[in-house]
């Protein structure tokens, strides 16, 4: 029994730990760092001059 729910508090913490982490919407979110990281890599390409 002890085990069963070590095992649960470990999922749950896991999911809790992948909500935020992961899935996340603000910026300590990989999905939000991701988006950062598109955003900024987009507007330097589009201020690069090409040919001039």
């Amino acid at each position: 029994m002890k085990n069963l729910i070590i095992i649960i508090g470990t999922v749950i913490l896991g999911v809790v730990i992948v909500n935020t982490m992961i899935l996340g919407d603000g910026d300590a979110s990989l999905k939000g760092a991701a988006k950062n990281v598109v955003e900024k890599g987009t507007k330097q390409i589009n201020e690069i001059q090409i040919g001039g």
